[in-house]
């Protein structure tokens, strides 16, 4: 609730603060039954999810330098993997995977065969970023979150407040070459569930690195503000710390 009043402030009626964030709590349940089915029956994805924009993934993997996929907490994001796997993509989510080992074990038994995706655990930094960028040499597809606002090194704006977004994706993919492709699976409003794949974002490069990946991901966080604002109740409020008194241009 903080977040949302620091998001839409007077905009937003209390009540309707109230109900964004029973609609978040209503989601969430949804998805995670979804979840669950799916680990029972590995072809559940196929039957419930339809995916529109196929060819925009296509045409940024035929380019041969990979494919960074850039989703958010939105939706059933853990399921968005499983719909391309399924379908033969070779696809690899980077995942915040605890240190207990049995935990580890569980995520790498069960993620290839019922949720049709491979984790890239994000810690430790080094080995993940090796990973992200071998899968990428290899032409295949790495999902990393970018709405992880609580910690980076750019200072953005989102919904009018200055947040520290991580330059992380963009780093990447300046890096690497790869296509930044946005998707996101999310319920429609006739109750289905729908993968939405977008065209490619152009990367800016005018020469400086640093500037490059400041200026590339205030774009991909202007990006992320303008798809949480078309499914407020489908996107994790968590996932940011906003304050009303953070507002202001940002260097």
């Amino acid at each position: 609730m903080k977040n949302l009043r620091a998001a839409f402030g007077e905009t937003y009626s209390e009540a309707a603060k109230k109900g964004l964030a029973k609609g978040v709590q209503e989601n969430f349940v949804k998805n995670l039954v979804d979840c669950f089915i799916q680990l029972n029956q590995p072809d559940h994805v196929r039957k419930v999810v339809t995916v529109r924009g196929i060819e925009h993934l296509d045409a940024a993997l035929a380019k041969g330098n990979g494919v960074i996929a850039l989703g958010a907490h939105i939706g059933n994001f853990v399921l968005v993997g499983s719909r391309l796997g399924v379908e033969g993509y070779s696809f690899h989510t980077l995942f915040r995977i605890p240190s207990e080992p049995r935990i580890r074990t569980i995520v790498s038994n069960y993620l290839p065969p019922r949720l049709h995706q491979r984790a890239i655990p994000s810690r430790p930094r080094r080995p993940a970023v090796r990973q992200i960028l071998g899968a990428l040499k290899r032409n295949e597809i790495v999902f990393i979150l970018g709405d992880n606002l609580k910690k980076g090194k750019v200072q953005t704006l989102f919904f009018g407040q200055r947040v520290p977004s991580p330059r992380g994706p963009v780093s990447l993919a300046l890096r690497s070459g790869a296509a930044v492709v946005p998707l996101y699976l999310i319920r429609n409003y006739q109750g289905g569930l729908e993968l939405v794949i977008e065209p490619e974002i152009t990367m800016e490069r005018n020469g400086s690195l640093g500037a490059d990946i400041t200026n590339n991901t205030r774009h991909m966080v202007g990006y992320l503000e303008k798809l949480i604002r078309r499914y407020p109740d489908q996107w994790n409020w968590l996932t940011v710390r906003m304050r009303r008194y953070r507002t202001g241009p940002v260097a």
